[in-house]
């Protein structure tokens, strides 16, 4: 049978010569990369809500300074793009119809499929388009809008007294549709969606999910977050894909691998995929981990669904788990989902690359003078004040899960989420320190051994905990 293909970058990365790459120099240049990316990101997001203005209007759009010297070459980039930009939405809207047309054929599903990751993936990679523009550094990585710290302040009072508000599950989770299915590299791929019931975000959440071609009734699951900036699907290779989803669907495992909210299918319109979790901070910050953290629990609540287990003998488990980003919206949600519905509470945590305080890294972590972050939070005043919104930022105090269930894996030499501002979470929740995984690298290195499968066995780790049985408890802080 016709199936989808992993791309050949990924054995390389998986390879020894990708371990070359675990190196110093390494790290410093994926961090001057980041601020180009995200720049020519920028540029891009602006053309698709700019396409055909006239070349003072982009400028304008992307946040850039008057370059009337430059007024020929950006009409020519923006003709350039369009076609790109009109292709992938007209891909995606094919894709869309056939994908959750039951009447679909496999090789309908195929086609529109390749021809959807192939137009995305043209779209966003447009640095031969406005590269140019990010060259003169014209272009800045983020157009931020930080809002007054009063008005947010003021505006989430409530929220500020009560976090377990905000971060809570709904008792009557929003219904779960399920896509038709495609043949995979040894597995089977679907996604899911549902409407979010989070009040900071619109329209669905969705996943893309991996399994074995012939599942077991009940599959052990894996919900797993990516990291900042991610468009997953929507370009050829996904680390998190190759390396968790399909590689643990081969053993035997489902793999959920959602979307976090304004990133990738999720991107809002005139924002590149996470730019929006950046643009409004600190309160977008807060307000995507707290979408991000209910959305998990409805998966995890469908993946329980899934594995209704035969009278008598005990359910699979579902762990829960994320990189950096993701990592975060884990901790809150072991953080708080002890006051959640039982069938939401995951059975265990993988935390990788996270933090317990946001605010410390938001003023220590590299990645914010990386990305002008901290000239625009000290521009509004948020400097000192971020830690009064400590509440809503960080994960509590106590952790809604026995600890024993939480399996934190980190960087001794992460400098953008500093493993000294995780411990000190980890300590206070009681975490074991058999638990606790320390990879001698950077940031991104913790991502290159999670290509390279080192992820294994504190998954396995984590599903050998079994189900939890735990009884409800007040979500605390």
């Amino acid at each position: 049978m016709d199936t989808l293909e992993t791309p050949a970058v990924h054995r390389l990365l998986a390879s020894p010569v990708g371990g070359l790459l675990d190196a110093r120099w390494f790290e410093r240049l994926k961090r001057r990369a980041l601020r180009r990316d995200f720049a020519v990101q920028r540029a891009r997001a602006a053309a698709d809500v700019a396409v055909g203005v006239a070349p003072e209007a982009y400028l304008h759009e992307v946040d850039a300074p008057p370059a009337p010297h430059l007024h020929g070459r950006i009409e020519a980039a923006l003709a350039r793009y369009a076609p790109r930009r009109d292709a992938a939405l007209d891909a995606t809207e094919r894709w869309t119809e056939v994908v959750w047309d039951p009447s679909s054929t496999v090789a309908e599903r195929l086609d529109a499929e390749r021809e959807r990751r192939r137009a995305e993936h043209r779209r966003r990679d447009a640095a031969d388009c406005f590269g140019f523009l990010v060259d003169d550094h014209l272009v800045p990585p983020v157009a931020y809008d930080v809002p007054d710290p009063d008005r947010v302040l003021t505006t989430h009072r409530a929220g500020l007294a009560s976090p377990a508000a905000v971060y809570d599950v709904p008792e009557r989770p929003p219904r779960v549709e399920r896509s038709d299915w495609l043949p995979g590299p040894g597995t089977v791929e679907y996604w899911l969606r549902f409407p979010s019931p989070s009040p900071f975000v619109e329209g669905d959440a969705v996943a893309r999910v991996y399994e074995p071609p012939d599942p077991a009734d009940d599959l052990p699951t894996l919900v797993y977050y990516g990291g900042l900036g991610m468009a997953n699907d929507c370009v050829d290779y996904w680390p998190e894909e190759a390396s968790l989803g399909r590689a643990l669907a081969a053993r035997g495992i489902r793999v959920v691998l959602p979307d976090a909210p304004w990133h990738a299918r999720r991107e809002p319109i005139g924002r590149f995929s996470g730019e929006a979790y950046l643009a409004r901070a600190p309160e977008s910050t807060f307000e995507l981990y707290a979408a991000a953290a209910v959305e998990a629990g409805v998966f995890v609540q469908w993946a329980r669904g899934e594995n209704a287990p035969a009278s008598g003998s005990d359910p699979s488990p579902v762990i829960l788990g994320g990189i950096s980003l993701g990592g975060i919206v884990t901790m809150h949600a072991a953080g708080r989902c002890g006051g959640w519905p039982a069938a939401a509470r995951p059975d265990a945590v993988v935390p990788v690359a996270a933090t317990g305080d946001v605010d410390a890294v938001l003023v220590e972590g590299g990645l914010t003078p990386t990305l002008d972050l901290d000239d625009a939070l000290g521009a509004t005043g948020w400097y000192p004040r971020l830690h009064e919104l400590g509440p809503l930022l960080n994960p509590p105090d106590a952790c809604g899960l026995d600890p024993e269930r939480v399996f934190p894996v980190y960087g001794t030499r992460d400098d953008l989420v500093p493993a000294r501002t995780l411990t000190p979470t980890l300590d206070a929740w009681g975490v074991p320190a058999e638990n606790r995984t320390a990879w001698e690298t950077g940031h991104f290195g913790v991502l290159l051994r999670t290509i390279r499968g080192d992820l294994g066995d504190v998954i396995d780790r984590a599903l050998a905990r079994g189900p939890a049985r735990t009884r409800r408890t007040a979500s605390t802080g």
